[in-house]
């Protein structure tokens, strides 16, 4: 898997960086003691996170871009009794 990082300094290199700061500050502003958090309710922050499909992967999720590159086929079975085959 390829991996880059971005130069110190160099802001224009940081969109996708940024975009998600912004995203989870909608979940967790600043205002928010995350010490006061249980882990489900961080656990369900990170999972509606990983399974929100993105346009630079293609509409994949990070979790199905993630396993497709490691060749994994996974089932993910939700509280819902809904199942997303990967």
């Amino acid at each position: 898997m390829s991996t880059w990082f971005c130069d110190a300094y160099a802001s224009w290199q940081k969109g996708a960086v940024e975009n998600f700061n912004g995203r989870l500050r909608r979940d967790l502003p600043r205002s928010r003691n995350i010490d006061k958090m249980s882990e489900e309710e961080l656990q369900d922050i990170i999972l509606s996170h990983n399974l929100t499909p993105r346009k630079c992967i293609g509409f994949k999720t990070p979790a199905q871009a993630l396993l497709k590159e490691l060749g994994v086929d996974v089932k993910i079975q939700f509280r819902s009794s809904v199942a997303l085959r990967i």
